[in-house]
């Protein structure tokens, strides 16, 4: 009988690499701001709003920093009251 080699051998799990570790760091630590942001705006926290587009955001939204966000409300009914919409990315 002769003896077949198989291009596809079993082999125990090599160990992640460290990149892979790194990469789980991060996104845990993404995951964790993420959480925070979320509860600081459960908490009331400050929105700023766009002074030339008269639109406001909430804290993690991607146009919270923009330039032109210098308007700053302490609740979602302040902003709507000062003729602020909110914004239809992060819907605060």
């Amino acid at each position: 009988m002769r003896d077949t080699h198989s291009q596809f051998r079993s082999a125990p799990c090599a160990p992640a690499a460290p990149r892979t570790l790194v990469a789980r760091a991060i996104a845990g630590a993404l995951l964790g701001l993420l959480l925070a942001v979320g509860a600081m705006a459960a908490q009331g926290a400050v929105y700023h709003g766009n002074v030339q587009s008269h639109i406001f955001h909430q804290p993690g939204c991607t146009y919270y920093t923009c330039k032109a966000c210098t308007a700053v409300f302490t609740t979602r009914q302040a902003a709507i009251e000062a003729g602020f919409r909110p914004c239809k990315v992060c819907r605060p």
